[in-house]
């Protein structure tokens, strides 16, 4: 990546985060990290607006310490950014993701299925798994591999072989919850990470009486410093993460 890209993607990270602020400024924004006394707001807007540059660095630094792999294109020439897949399953129930990053070994030709976060916990492979499935349906090939990206770590989390999550496996998950959710049958998954960000958090019965409280941790540990190795072209800006439209009976991957 060039020099010029890399302070395009840190002018971009504050420009689309100040402009997202301005266009809900009465939202409710809800601040990640447990509230001590170092952070006593968490890990909220201002603490975003400090610490994300240095992911940003963290990122364009890894990129350029890994040359021997690249974004992917698809057939029709599209590089692997926020790239859009689809595929419908044996219901009839239609997913839509939204894949971060595919990237592609130059010496072996193997595809790499990237998600990059920014949180302190690694997820399991079951959403890489699901993307590979996505991958497939959308343009009939599929990765051998795939990971997270962890920002504050600066680095790739367990590379995950997806062969071993085969694609009945995966369209079982989703025919199961498929089931649970025309039965009307909501099972919570308390947790930290659950129940976090958990959108139907509100509608939930063991958060009713707002005694619960998910326990997060707010520590980081971002890679900085000045070199920052940035050099080769590449095609991976930054940029603001596409809407995602609705559509009938619709997953969304996030």
């Amino acid at each position: 990546m060039t020099t010029a890209a890399y302070e395009a993607g840190l002018a971009e990270f504050s420009r689309s985060f100040n402009e997202a602020l301005a266009a809900k400024p009465d939202a409710n924004w809800r601040a990640g990290g447990r509230k001590t006394k170092a952070l006593p707001n968490g890990e909220d807007a201002n603490w975003w607006l400090a610490n994300g540059p240095g992911m940003v660095t963290a990122y364009y630094r890894w990129r350029s310490l890994n040359p021997n792999i690249g974004i992917w294109y698809t057939p029709n020439g599209t590089p692997a950014i926020e790239l859009e897949v689809n595929m419908r399953l044996e219901d009839d129930t239609m997913v839509k993701g939204y894949i971060d990053r595919v990237f592609q070994d130059f010496d072996s030709g193997e595809l790499l299925i990237v998600d990059l976060k920014t949180g302190k916990n690694t997820p399991g492979p079951i959403q890489l798994a699901v993307y590979n499935l996505a991958l497939q349906h959308t343009f009939g090939l599929t990765a051998k591999f795939g990971a997270y990206w962890m920002a504050r770590e600066g680095t790739l989390d367990t590379i995950h072989d997806l062969t071993r999550l085969p694609p009945n496996m995966v369209s079982r998950w989703f025919r199961d919850v498929n089931k649970s959710l025309n039965a009307e049958i909501f099972v919570p998954h308390v947790g930290m990470m659950s129940c976090g960000w958990c959108g139907m958090k509100d509608h939930c019965y063991v958060h009713a009486d707002g005694t619960y409280q998910p326990d997060f941790d707010s520590d980081i540990n971002i890679a900085g410093g000045s070199d920052n190795g940035i050099g080769s072209e590449d095609p991976d800006p930054l940029g603001a993460e596409p809407p995602h439209p609705a559509g009938e009976r619709v997953r969304e991957l996030t």
